[in-house]
């Protein structure tokens, strides 16, 4: 290999620090830190036909392919259409991610960075590997083989299609990488069995804060966060107002549950519920979890990693989930704690809505765990021992 190491991200999304999705910010925290060890280049999809002013991390070499944005009525049926005609061979969200002009830019990509390897990231770039043919890349499935916006829109019928096209696209392209990789242990498992293979695991990431929230000094709130129009935040939401947030208020009727993240027209009669708020995008992380006692997030469907219980424990926040919102995180209680059913997640949040001290001692424990595992260099290191293995460099003993 000839000089330093150039390492070639292919994503469905510009990668942000600002972004407003969980994989937008875990991308761009892994690649701040890849770029102590290689140039980085990238090619990705966006519905943003402005190119951002301040990108989050700077890109040697960058390019992007612009996505058609979801149109209501008659002038999205053209665009409708298509989807519909690609659905007859990918299932619907690949096929909502192919866009004709990637090819092109990947060829370019070759030619102009001349990248050793490429990190291609979410299933429904996988389409996108015969592109690279030649170029060494590893796969990054972030929820176990099938994403979880995967209604079709056209009942049980078509979601059952779906699924059947998704496992037929796992096993066409997913063996056309180098290397498979998911976020979580038990994605690699289930991943591993599908494909008959080796899969590695990529843990998460978040940026930790110099200082932690004080979870003890907040007022009796709880909070959600995520994006709404991905179909399990919504799902989750209306199963916290409708079964746990009642629970929570026969205690004491001063309670909140706070719901904050875009797209929240999606769940706009949530809010009519005594104590909900919806908060909307929160662009101040840090000031939003400084304003409530805990996060609670069990979720009913999905698979990858949590985004929104990662950055709660960053930030000295505790966390009350279940088993499926827990998966990708291996904190121990207090700063996490599991619980299954409405009646059991309400006696575990109510332990710490009742008590200060509770609350401040589980805060404690949330950020002590994360600065010991969530630090992107170490997450990076690792990524980086996978990329030398598979170009036969000898990595550090």
């Amino acid at each position: 290999m000839s000089g330093p190491l150039r390492i070639l991200l292919l994503a469905p999304f510009v990668p942000s620090l600002r972004a407003t999705h969980g994989g937008g910010i875990y991308l761009a925290t892994l690649a701040q830190a890849l770029k102590h060890h290689a140039e980085l280049g990238l090619v990705a999809l966006t519905h943003d036909p402005a190119p951002t002013d301040r990108p989050d991390p700077e890109w040697s070499w960058q390019a992007t392919a612009l996505l058609p944005r979801r149109r209501r009525g008659s002038a999205g049926l053209p665009h409708r259409m298509r989807m519909l005609w690609r659905w007859r061979s990918l299932p619907l969200v690949a096929a909502k991610h192919w866009q004709p002009t990637m090819p092109t830019l990947l060829g370019r990509a070759i030619r102009e960075f001349r990248p050793h390897v490429a990190l291609v990231e979410l299933a429904q770039m996988a389409q996108y590997l015969p592109y690279l043919d030649g170029i060494p890349t590893i796969l990054t499935d972030h929820e176990g083989g099938c994403p979880a916006n995967t209604t079709t829109g056209l009942g049980p019928w078509g979601d059952r299609r779906d699924a059947a096209l998704w496992r037929r696209y796992v096993r066409h392209f997913y063996p056309l990488a180098s290397a498979v990789q998911t976020v979580t242990f038990e994605d690699a498992r289930e991943l591993s069995e599908l494909l008959g293979q080796p899969v590695h695991v990529r843990r998460p990431t978040f940026a930790v804060p110099m200082a932690p929230v004080e979870p003890g000094r907040a007022p009796r709130r709880a909070l959600f966060l995520g994006d709404y129009s991905h179909r399990p935040n919504p799902e989750a939401a209306a199963m916290l107002v409708r079964d746990i947030l009642p629970l929570l208020r026969a205690d004491d009727p001063s309670t909140e549950l706070w719901l904050a993240g875009p797209n929240q027209e999606r769940v706009r009669q949530l809010g009519d519920a005594a104590g909900v708020k919806l908060l909307g995008f929160v662009p101040d992380l840090h000031r939003l979890f400084g304003e409530v006692r805990l996060v609670l997030a069990p979720l009913l469907s999905g698979s990858g990693f949590r985004m929104k219980a990662l950055a709660a424990l960053a930030h000295g926040l505790p966390v009350v989930t279940n088993a499926l919102g827990a998966r990708g995180c291996d904190a121990e209680p207090p700063a996490r704690t599991i619980a299954e059913g409405p009646r059991e997640l309400a006696d575990a949040a109510l332990r710490l809505l009742r008590s200060p001290d509770d609350a401040a001692a589980a805060g404690r424990a949330a950020f002590a765990w994360a600065k010991r595992n969530l630090t992107a260099d170490a997450v990076a290191a690792d990524q980086i021992e996978q990329v030398q293995r598979l170009l036969g460099i000898p990595t550090a003993v």
